[in-house]
């Protein structure tokens, strides 16, 4: 599929759409802001139709390099178009010009590209007590465990600090892509810098109401009599939890597995209700040293909780549950 094929499939594929009278780029309403309330014939995200296929919406200002997920987005996937893309993104990628543009646009770009993902997967198996592949962890917790791979392929402007440094040692992180891939959370992974967390903006300062929420990768059906939430409040507390009560013992389509991630769990049970999840019976998994007065109050001030039962699982060998199983005893609250 060439070019011209892409630009008229996305046209037809997508209502109601627009092209620039040179052809180069294609007019979308943007899916991350909902584009104009007033005018549904308005439309405000542009494609251009060259190698590498970028987006930007002049509403909310998202912008990026058209993937799969992008198309997702836009309601307009097709496998042929998809792939498409992608090979003519790469082909971009690895002439000698572009990677003249990644670095000019990525000043330090070329002191971290020699970074592997070594140190990330070790880290995170020596955590859980797993032997995770680096495709397993990409693939299964949405990880990014080399950062200046990301950082190439997505066309990301490495963050600087007012000295022209990287504001992070994103070498020494592993990342996680939030809910509704406007973030990455990014940990560290040597117990040295400064902040254990670094939180990448990829909205282009458009924040919404799941940003940051984070969320274990399953095919959850939505159309189920009952959707299990299970809930923590770090990322890494929701890996443990699923990898020692969950994978391979229950039924993921109706299971969602979620960390708040700082955002509140009473941001989680919203975000999913939004989305169409109107029976969810809602697990926390808590630190040990979170009162269950907390609950109490969190519970009260839910419209959703306020008359449910909502039970709550405690770790009474360790502070939380990010850890191997060895580690873990459980103690159950209802409230």
């Amino acid at each position: 599929m060439d070019t011209e094929d892409i630009r008229k499939l996305i046209l037809t594929s997508k209502k109601p759409s627009y092209q620039t009278t040179n052809h180069k780029e294609v007019r979308v309403r943007c899916p991350y802001c909902g584009d104009s309330k007033k005018d549904k014939t308005h439309a405000h995200m542009y494609i251009e139709m060259t190698p590498p296929f970028k987006f930007y919406c002049q509403k909310c200002t998202t912008a990026g390099v058209l993937n799969t997920q992008t198309l997702r987005d836009l309601g307009i996937f097709n496998s042929d178009l998809s792939s498409s893309i992608i090979e003519a993104n790469k082909s971009i990628k690895t002439s000698t010009n572009q990677k003249t543009v990644i670095n000019r646009r990525n000043p330090v770009l070329n002191r971290i590209e020699s970074a592997s993902s070594v140190n990330a997967v070790n880290y995170f198996n020596a955590r859980f007590g797993t032997s995770f592949t680096n495709e397993e962890i990409v693939d299964k917790f949405k990880a990014i465990t080399n950062a200046a791979q990301f950082f190439a392929d997505n066309y990301i402007r490495v963050p600087l600090d007012v000295y022209n440094r990287p504001q992070y040692d994103f070498i020494n992180a592993i990342g996680f892509l939030s809910s509704d891939g406007t973030h990455v959370i990014f940990r560290d992974i040597t117990g040295q810098q400064k902040k254990r967390y670094f939180n990448l903006d990829l909205s282009g300062g458009e924040l919404t109401t799941s940003s940051k929420l984070y969320n274990i990768k399953s095919a959850v059906d939505i159309l189920s009599d009952e959707i299990t939430l299970v809930m923590t409040e770090g990322i890494f507390d929701i890996i443990g939890v699923y990898q020692n009560f969950y994978k391979d013992k229950v039924d993921e389509t109706k299971y969602i597995f979620a960390a708040a991630a700082g955002k509140g769990y009473n941001a989680v049970i919203s975000h999913y209700i939004r989305m169409g999840f109107l029976n969810l019976n809602v697990i926390i998994y808590s630190d040990n040293d979170v009162d269950t007065y907390f609950f109490k109050e969190m519970k009260q001030d839910s419209v959703y909780l306020k008359n449910s039962p909502l039970t709550i699982y405690y770790n009474t060998l360790d502070k939380d549950f990010g850890v191997p199983a060895d580690r873990i005893k459980v103690k159950r609250v209802i409230i």
